[in-house]
């Protein structure tokens, strides 16, 4: 696949792992002027993980994880009380998610995880396989991730 034949658009969205959310979300948005919506994964949003996902060599999230990405899709901070802070993965944005990613299986990427995140969609790909950077394939509808997390139906609470 030649990625000039559809959207591969690098988004500034750069994943964070932090240990104390409150304070970084607050230190984000007076450092950077950003405003932050703030959400638990599988509790603001539907979250479901494909079964046959590859094995993430990072911390892979899990349920009612909480985070924080900026309205502006900047920075995403995700709490990782148990594992190291810092840098985590970088997104960019597709419109044919399933095509993109077999073009990395193509180039020797592993699919760690697929994951349906509210209305929108996620292919991460291992950062083993690329110095250590995982690479975060999102498909969704509207201006910006965060919004369309925002605008997805919470999820059902058993």
């Amino acid at each position: 696949m030649d990625l000039t034949s559809t959207r591969f658009e690098a988004m500034p969205l750069i994943g964070i792992g932090v240990h104390n959310f409150d304070a970084e979300v607050l230190r984000y948005s007076e450092m950077f002027g950003l405003t932050f919506n703030v959400f638990t994964a599988g509790v603001d949003y539907e979250l479901r993980y494909a079964p046959d996902a590859g094995t993430d060599t990072a911390t892979p999230l899990t349920g009612n994880v909480r985070l924080a990405m900026d309205t502006r899709d900047t920075f995403e901070l995700v709490e990782l009380a148990d594992a190291p802070e810092g840098f985590r993965s970088v997104h960019f944005r597709v419109d044919d998610i399933d095509a993109v990613a077999a073009h990395f299986v193509e180039q020797g990427l592993v699919i760690a995880q697929q994951i349906w995140v509210g209305t929108g969609r996620e292919i991460v790909l291992d950062g083993s396989g690329l110095n250590g950077i995982r690479l975060v394939l999102v498909q969704f509808e509207g201006e910006s991730f965060s919004q369309a997390l925002a605008a997805s139906p919470a999820a059902a609470v058993a």
